[in-house]
């Protein structure tokens, strides 16, 4: 489910980029959408999560904690911080 949220994720910040999840990756680093250390955190949340599906065994404690923290701190990235910004631009924000 971590990498299917950074999927739905990417989608909606770059409806445009189209392809596997590996390329809309690739192109959003290219676009500078994605920083290319973000790229990287996110092709971890792929590769991991595709492991997860595929593999007859579960992922395993630290795995599924590792996957969860790329995916809070990417989306937090994408999301968070940018909305936090333009709030704090907003003109009755306060000084």
């Amino acid at each position: 489910m971590y990498r299917k949220a950074l999927d739905v994720g990417l989608k909606t910040l770059a409806p445009d980029v189209s392809g596997t999840l590996q390329k809309r990756i690739d192109k959003m680093v290219e676009q500078h959408v994605l920083t290319p250390d973000l790229g990287t955190w996110a092709h971890q949340i792929r590769l991991l999560g595709n492991e997860s599906a595929h593999d007859e065994e579960a992922p395993d404690r630290d795995e599924l904690e590792a996957l969860r923290n790329f995916t809070n701190l990417a989306l937090q990235y994408l999301f968070t911080l940018p909305k936090m910004v333009e709030l704090r631009k907003a003109p009755d924000a306060a000084s």
